[in-house]
């Protein structure tokens, strides 16, 4: 019987990833490197730790992590100022899933400051009872610690946690967790291989909850 419902953010509960491609792509131009959207996607679902870390020394750039971070997340935020809204249909699944005591968490390879801001432009932050972001745990996706994590904040085994992510890492994240999961196909997180998921869906209101829950 699933108990509780983690949650990815970008791409999930928030058709965001397009814009953070973007951001990112900007910030890279800034240090003279023209990336690709499908380069960029491979990092989908990882850190920006991890992705401008390895981005930074593979094109040899003067620059450090932190101050690419700062850059990427001006230009995010000001994108985000006039788009921020849930996918579609997720804000009727977090009001089922609450109406039935289901426990509800975000895990997300986001900073804080982001999480926060993003529920509370969408009003759903009082939806979750738990969020695990990206300064909360040392390793990020596709390593299991993030899912872990949240699942110990809502006192629940793996056994009992149900992910939802649209994220090659994540969907593998989420397995390593021991945990069931279900691939959102989203157009804007580029062409993520989520064939590791439980089940894959390409909107919200495929999903069976009495099913799913079970």
């Amino acid at each position: 019987m699933i108990k509780a419902v983690i949650f990815d953010l970008d791409g999930v509960l928030v058709d965001s990833e397009h814009l953070h491609i973007k951001a990112e792509k900007q910030t890279l131009l800034k240090h003279g490197v023209r990336i690709s959207s499908e380069e960029l996607h491979r990092y989908t679902g990882t850190t920006a730790s991890f992705m401008f870390t390895e981005l930074i020394n593979r094109y040899k750039l003067n620059t450090t992590f932190m101050k690419m971070f700062d850059e990427k997340e001006k230009i995010l935020f000001n994108l985000l100022r006039h788009k921020v809204k849930p996918t579609k249909g997720v804000t009727h699944l977090l009001m089922e899933l609450r109406r039935k005591n289901i426990k509800l968490a975000i895990a997300s390879s986001s900073h804080k400051k982001l999480i926060d801001y993003l529920l509370e432009q969408m009003d759903i932050a009082g939806c979750f009872d738990f969020v695990v972001a990206s300064e909360d745990v040392a390793c990020g996706k596709p390593d299991p610690e993030i899912f872990l994590k949240a699942a110990n904040g809502l006192s629940a085994s793996p056994d009992e946690c149900l992910v939802i992510e649209d994220s090659k890492l994540g969907v593998r994240a989420a397995k390593k967790a021991g945990m069931k999961c279900v691939g959102y196909r989203n157009p804007h997180s580029g062409d993520q291989d989520l064939s590791e998921a439980d089940i894959v869906i390409d909107n919200f209101s495929e999903l069976n909850l009495e099913e799913l829950l079970a």
